[in-house]
C-alpha cells in the first residue's frame, strides 16, 4: 500500500514538473516574458497589417501590434494601432513610423525611423506616422491619381471638343484651370515617381537576393532529380535481384512455409492443454495467496516442521 502511494506521488511530481516546464516554454515562445510599454500610431491605410504584426526600430524588432481600431472622423477615417514596445527601448519624440516591406514576398511591417530629438516619448503617447512605403501601394496611388485626372480634366475636355465651334469659348475659359490641374498633377506624379524610384532602389538588393536564391534552388532541384534517377535505378536493380532470389529458391521457401504451418498446427493443438494448466496454476496461486493472507504464520510453521 505504501509503495503504491509512493509511486502515485512520484508520478504526480513528474506531471507537475512537465506542466510547469511547458508553461515556461510557451511563455518564452510567445515573447511575453519581457516588460513592455504601450504606444499608439495612426494610419489612413493598414493594408497588409494585422494584430500580432511586427514593429521594427531602424530594422530591429522591438515590439508588436496589439490591436487595430477603426475610427471614423469628420475629416477622414483613420486606423489606430495600439502597440507594445520593449520597456527598455527609448523612442525619440520626432521619430517617424512607416509601413514597409523588405521585399515583394515579405510581410508588411511597421518600421520606426529614429529621430534626433533629445526628448523621449512617454508611455501611451503617439508615434508620428507616414503613409506606407511599399511598391504596390505606391503604384496604386499613381494609378488612382491618373484615374482622377482622367475623370476631372480629360473627360470634360473631350466633351467640349465634341461640341463643335460653339464650345471653344467655354473651352478657352477652362484652359487655365486645366493647366493648373495639370501642373498640380505633374508635381504629385513627380513626387510619387521619386518615391517609387527610392523604393525600387531599396528593394534592388532584395530582388537580386531572391533571384540568386531562386537560381540556387533550381540547381538543387536539378541535383535532387539526378539523385532520384540514380535511386530509381538502384531500386530497379534490387527488385530484379529479389525476383531472381525468389524464383531460384521458390522450392525451399515453399518447404519452409509448409514447416511453419505444421509447427503452428502443433502449437495450436497444445494451446488448449497449456491454457488449462495455466488456469489450474492460477487457481492454486489464488488459493495459496488467500491462505497466506488469512494466516501468514503458515510460512514459518511449515519451515519449522521441515527442519529436522
Amino acid at each position: 500500500m505504501r509503495d503504491s502511494r509512493k509511486n502515485y506521488l512520484i508520478v504526480g511530481i513528474f506531471v507537475l514538473t512537465m506542466l510547469s516546464t511547458l508553461i515556461v516554454w510557451l511563455a518564452v515562445l510567445s515573447g511575453n516574458t519581457q516588460a513592455t510599454t504601450a504606444y499608439y500610431m495612426e494610419f489612413d491605410n493598414v493594408i497588409g497589417l494585422s494584430p500580432g504584426g511586427q514593429i521594427l526600430f531602424e530594422g530591429y524588432p522591438v515590439g508588436e501590434i496589439d490591436e487595430i481600431i477603426f475610427t471614423r472622423r469628420q475629416e477622414a477615417s483613420v486606423y489606430r494601432l495600439n502597440l507594445t514596445i520593449r520597456q527598455d527601448w527609448d523612442i525619440p519624440e520626432d521619430s517617424l513610423a512607416v509601413m514597409t516591406q523588405a521585399s515583394l514576398l515579405s510581410a508588411v511591417v511597421v518600421d520606426i525611423q529614429a529621430g534626433s530629438s533629445q526628448r523621449m516619448l512617454m508611455p501611451g503617447e503617439q508615434i508620428s506616422s507616414l503613409g506606407s512605403a511599399n511598391i504596390m501601394t505606391a503604384m496604386s496611388s499613381v494609378a488612382t491619381k491618373l484615374g482622377h485626372l482622367a475623370d476631372t480634366n480629360l473627360k470634360p475636355f473631350l466633351e467640349n471638343l465634341s461640341g463643335g465651334t460653339d464650345s471653344f469659348a467655354t473651352l478657352s475659359q477652362d484652359v487655365p484651370l486645366i493647366l493648373d490641374n495639370v501642373k498640380t498633377f505633374t508635381k504629385q506624379l513627380t513626387t510619387a515617381t521619386t518615391r517609387l524610384n527610392h523604393i525600387l532602389d531599396q528593394s534592388e538588393g532584395h530582388i537580386e537576393s531572391i533571384l540568386g536564391k531562386a537560381e540556387l534552388a533550381s540547381g538543387n532541384i536539378s541535383t535532387l532529380t539526378t539523385d532520384f534517377h540514380q535511386t530509381r535505378k538502384q531500386l530497379d536493380t534490387l527488385l530484379i535481384s529479389m525476383r531472381r532470389i525468389v524464383s531460384t529458391n521458390s522450392g525451399e521457401i515453399n518447404h519452409s512455409i509448409a514447416d511453419l504451418h505444421h509447427a503452428l498446427e502443433v502449437v495450436a493443438s497444445h494451446v488448449q492443454e497449456i491454457s488449462s494448466n495455466l488456469e489450474a496454476t492460477t487457481r492454486n496461486m489464488n488459493e495459496l495467496s488467500t491462505e497466506l493472507r488469512r494466516n501468514p504464520g503458515l510460512l514459518v510453521r511449515d519451515r519449522e516442521f521441515s527442519d529436522p
